[in-house]
Formats: structure tokens, C-alpha cells, sequence
């Protein structure tokens, strides 16, 4: 117990600025970098584990490496190099490989929600924002991988998880700060993707039925929310003002 009085503030306060936030108010850019990398490895370990993949991750010829593997690898080495801002950054440089993998049909349900889930965790992050470069066409890039996933079923309950995180995913698009980026027809877009799931889920498991209504109550609710900010956001939610969105989210309902 005395130890702890000895403890100077200095060294309180540098312990605190490592690892904490920046000045700028985004989280500590070393603390995002380790993180995104972890999910790289979180990625390429489960296709290490599968059969068909172990191949294309062990391969050091880049003519047999896949495409997808190589992608992963490649912002493993360059994510620690980044010298600008995380803000400065421009989000598809880090999350496109991710994207890859969801959209492709050559990975099964366990890449591909393992994907996901890296993608959520890389949206709650904190570090995209309205100041994000190319802020707008990753969020949209985002939304299109998610809402046209591909992957093998193998069985239904890989295949409920998969849904499960594609709506956690999109849900987190419409709370993450950069929501305001997100067009009219995106908006939409999530909408009709998580209404179908919905209505898919009635067929599935008891779980991803009531995940499913709970993450389009949400939905809903998220999405009106914004409609006070209408008129003072450039680049909001909607462009053509709250009615059109409206009319656009009852037409799908």
C-alpha cells in the first residue's frame, strides 16, 4: 500500500496519455492499430484452421497465395507504418480486405462471420467519423459488402450466426457517428436488408427471431432519431428532407 503513494503524477499521467485518448479526442492511434491487427489475425487463423484455406495461408508463392489471404497480410505489414491521424486515414485502406472476405463466395460461414464481427468492432472504434476522409464512400462500401454477404452453408446454426452479425453490423452503420454520411438509398438499403432477415427468421431459431425485431425497432428508432439534425447537416441522412425518408421506410415496412 505505501508503494502506491510513492507514485509520482508525472508517472500517473503518462500512464494515462498511453493509454487513453489523443488530444483530438480520437482513441490512441498505437491502441487502434493493435487492435485492427488482432483482427487481421483473427481472420487469418480461422482460415488457417480450414481445410481448403491452410493451403493459400501457409503458401509463400504469391501466385498461390489467394487474393484474399494476401490482402490481409499485406495491411498487416503497412498498419503500423501510417503516419497520419487515424481521421487523416482513409477507412477503405483498412477495412476493404475485411469487405473481401464478406463478399466472396469462396468462404464459409465461419470466415465469413468472423469478418464481420471485425468489422463491427472496427465501426465501434470510434475512430470514423463526419472528419473521416473518405468517410461517405466507406460507409457506403460498408453497407454494400454486408448487405450483398456471401458465404457456404454448412449448417443452420453457422448460418443464424452469420445473419446474427450481419445485423449487428448494420446496426452499428446507423449508430456510428458517420451515420450522418449514409445516403437516403443506403438508409434504405439497411432497412430492407434486416426487414427480409426478419421475415427469413420466422423459419430459424428462436434467438435470431427476437435479434432480428430487436435490431429493427432499433433501426426505426435510430433513424428518427436523426431527423431534428435534418436541417443543420449537410451531408444527413436524408437528402430530400424527413418526409421522403419516411415515406421510403413505410413503403419497406
Amino acid at each position: 500500500m505505501g508503494h502506491l503513494k510513492l507514485l509520482s503524477q508525472t508517472g500517473i499521467n503518462a500512464i494515462e496519455e498511453e493509454n487513453g485518448h489523443w488530444n483530438d479526442g480520437y482513441p490512441n492511434k498505437t491502441t487502434v492499430a493493435c487492435m485492427i491487427n488482432a483482427e487481421i489475425g483473427a481472420v487469418l487463423a480461422v482460415m488457417r484452421r480450414n481445410v481448403r484455406w491452410g493451403v493459400h495461408y501457409m503458401s509463400d508463392d504469391d501466385q498461390v497465395e489467394h487474393s484474399l489471404v494476401r490482402s490481409l497480410k499485406i495491411l498487416r505489414r503497412k498498419i503500423f507504418s501510417w503516419q497520419d491521424p487515424w481521421h487523416a486515414i482513409n477507412p477503405v485502406l483498412y477495412l476493404q480486405p475485411f469487405l473481401d472476405v464478406i463478399q466472396s463466395e469462396e468462404t464459409g460461414a465461419p470466415i465469413t462471420g468472423v469478418a464481420l464481427s471485425s468489422v463491427y468492432k472496427i465501426l465501434t472504434l470510434d475512430v470514423i467519423d463526419q472528419n473521416t476522409t473518405n468517410v461517405g464512400d466507406a460507409m457506403h462500401l460498408v453497407v454494400d459488402a454486408v448487405t450483398s454477404c456471401r458465404f457456404e452453408v454448412t449448417d443452420p446454426g453457422s448460418e443464424e450466426v452469420v445473419l446474427m452479425k450481419i445485423l449487428q453490423v448494420l446496426l452499428a452503420c446507423v449508430k456510428s457517428k458517420a451515420s450522418v454520411m449514409l445516403s437516403n438509398q443506403h438508409i434504405c438499403i439497411i432497412v430492407n436488408t434486416c426487414f427480409r432477415i426478419v421475415h427469413q427468421a420466422g423459419t430459424k431459431g428462436e434467438l435470431l427471431q427476437r435479434i432480428a425485431r430487436y435490431t429493427m425497432h432499433e433501426l426505426v428508432r435510430c433513424i428518427f432519431t436523426h431527423l431534428k439534425d435534418i436541417d443543420n447537416t449537410e451531408h444527413s441522412l436524408v437528402k430530400n428532407g424527413s418526409n421522403g425518408l419516411y415515406q421510403e421506410v413505410q413503403n419497406l415496412c
